[in-house]
């Protein structure tokens, strides 16, 4: 009998199993804990889990993963009340073609624009080709890479450099174009057709340079190319030197264009507004049929805010159908160029006139040969 007490004793919280009374009311006790910790709720609905065989006994406030998947989270899933049946949810597709959305709208404002930034940086200086990219006396074939419609009829031809090369090309110069197979259009003598066009791309970018070309219906090489695809090639020769361009060497720069023959002024533009040493004013009068066939605008207004103390632009258009106050209707004369330019300056001001023949008889003459430039 003392044995048996110092056992009970021993035994301490255990002497409930030793009593089957008691022991009885703990198994049901025991069973009863089971049953409800299998008893949870999961969006709303009574799910019954299978009782657990281990002897431990997970509390209910005991935290538990309550969800599978982000998807079967409340926000996506709302909760019925108690009686109803589950609520339909389209928290997913809306939150799912919201972050597509926001993804899309994020790589069109910077992801290009980085990519191309990276490409260019993993390239070094030193790798790329130093030789000239252009032959001033023979005709060289170059590959299109790249075409992108401007307006109605007129396209961004992008060429690449065969050696990876930047152009480098002179300010002001342009090249000398001509089909690349003999059975292009020939002029009345039987010469494939040569027209110069003058790049709008960046002249130190490495391994490309574009071209803006106007396709004209009665010209005779503006259709072939505008009939070319990517895979296809155009032969340059060049550069054809225009004017050697010195930096600050006048006060004010006068630009007076037409049509496509912009490109050559915004070479001019391109070079002389981003150097920071840069003080000559540049103003540009730039006339154009209608308000869509204004080339390069984007790139103009943006040199305008970005440099307003050294650069003005006045748009001029034969027919005038907006309110635009930045566009002024009819031809390009006098007065304008009076109130726009300072001709007080004698030999302080330069005057760059290009455009069509009919621009160029009333402003400036025709030009006086190639030595003009």
């Amino acid at each position: 009998m003392a044995l048996t007490g110092l056992g009970l004793r021993a035994a301490g919280p255990y002497r409930a199993l030793l009593n089957p009374s008691s022991a009885s009311r703990f198994l049901v006790c025991r069973q009863q804990q089971q049953q409800l910790a299998a008893l949870s709720t999961f969006a709303g609905r009574p799910v019954l889990r299978p009782a657990s065989s281990s002897h431990q006994f997970n509390s209910p406030t005991r935290p538990q993963m309550r969800y599978k998947s982000i998807f079967e989270h409340r926000w996506f899933s709302p909760e019925a009340k108690p009686g109803e049946r589950p609520r339909e949810s389209y928290r997913v597709f809306w939150t799912v073609s919201f972050l597509l959305a926001g993804i899309s709208a994020a790589y069109l404002k910077w992801g290009e624009t980085f990519l191309n930034n990276k490409f260019e940086s993993r390239v070094p200086a030193a790798a790329l080709s130093t030789e000239p990219v252009f032959d001033k006396d023979n005709f060289l074939p170059f590959e299109i890479t790249k075409i992108e419609p401007y307006n109605l009829n007129t396209k961004l031809i992008t060429f690449a450099t065969p050696k990876g090369q930047a152009t480098n090309l002179p300010v002001a110069s342009a090249l000398f174009a001509r089909p690349a197979d003999e059975d292009g259009p020939k002029d009345n003598k039987g010469n494939l057709v040569v027209r110069w066009y003058t790049p709008v791309s960046d002249a130190s970018i490495p391994g490309q340079f574009t071209l803006m070309i106007k396709k004209y219906d009665d010209g005779k090489l503006t259709p072939h190319i505008h009939s070319l695809k990517v895979g296809d090639k155009l032969a340059f020769k060049g550069p054809i030197k225009k004017w050697a361009y010195k930096m600050n060497e006048f006060d004010q720069v006068g630009l007076i264009g037409g049509g496509s023959g912009i490109t050559p002024l915004y070479q001019i533009l391109g070079h002389a507004l981003k150097d920071k040493n840069n003080k000559t004013k540049f103003t540009l009068l730039y006339g154009n049929l209608t308000e869509d066939d204004i080339l390069l605008r984007k790139e103009f207004d943006t040199l305008k805010k970005k440099y307003p103390d050294t650069f003005n632009v006045v748009y001029f258009v034969d027919k005038k159908t907006t309110s635009d106050a930045a566009v002024k209707a009819g031809y390009i004369g006098k007065d304008d160029i009076h109130d726009h330019l300072k001709p007080e300056l004698g030999e302080k001001i330069k005057v760059f006139v290009c455009g069509p023949p009919p621009q160029m008889k009333a402003i400036s003459g025709m030009k006086a040969g190639m030595k003009q430039g």
